[in-house]
């Protein structure tokens, strides 16, 4: 039992898959359903809460909308027909032959060195060096910022590079919680699945990113 959320981005570039189990919950009482939501209006009164505030969420079967009540404030909003939602997505199953576990804050330093130089990052990794690199360039400069044994948790070396969005990511990299370890699996022009747990174990996210083919 839980709440599963699935979002992918208008261009197909992004896709988040959310879970959390009902004990991430302090009260959890649901049936098995689908519901559509608009995350930008859902947004709206949920950004009113103040850290440790408690957020409800109920849906009035009669009405079909979704009452949010945080902070003295009841908010209600039309939830929208999945039947008018495009087909829900499905996370590719991917064979991705490289993996690294780091700390948030180096992936995010990495991040923010790729955007002085370039609209783009690439995430390399060579067996032979036993390092992850995560670099850039530009019309005339460049970065390379490598993660080695010493910063990383666990991986699985092998031959992969690809290139991303810097946009995108870096607004996934923005929203991982600091002090979170992430586990990044990527191939060579295969999507990134940036995963990591949420909520002291109760929940999990599984980011995925399209990749920029490279020429």
């Amino acid at each position: 039992m839980g709440i599963r959320v699935r979002a992918v981005d208008p261009a197909n570039v992004a896709m988040d898959d959310l879970n959390l189990s009902a004990s991430a919950f302090e009260s959890y009482d649901a049936t098995p359903g689908v519901i559509g939501v608009d995350l930008d209006r859902l947004w709206d009164p949920v950004s009113l809460a103040n850290k440790g505030d408690l957020v409800q969420l109920h849906l009035d079967t009669e009405s079909r909308k979704l009452v949010v009540a945080v902070a003295g404030l009841k908010f209600q909003m039309a939830c929208l027909d999945p039947a008018t939602i495009r087909s829900e997505p499905t996370l590719p199953e991917l064979e991705l032959p490289a993996s690294v576990t780091v700390d948030r804050d180096a992936l995010r330093q990495g991040v923010k060195a790729a955007d002085l130089v370039a609209d783009h990052v690439g995430f390399r990794m060579t067996p032979d060096e036993e390092v992850f690199r995560i670099d850039a360039e530009g019309d005339t400069d460049s970065v390379d910022f490598r993660i080695d044994a010493d910063d990383w948790e666990a991986v699985t070396l092998a031959e992969a590079s690809s290139l991303f969005s810097l946009d995108y990511m870096k607004k996934i990299v923005r929203t991982v919680p600091a002090g979170t370890t992430v586990t990044i699996d990527f191939g060579t022009e295969f999507p990134a699945m940036l995963s990591y747990d949420i909520g002291d174990g109760d929940g999990s996210m599984i980011r995925m990113l399209a990749p920029r083919i490279e020429t």
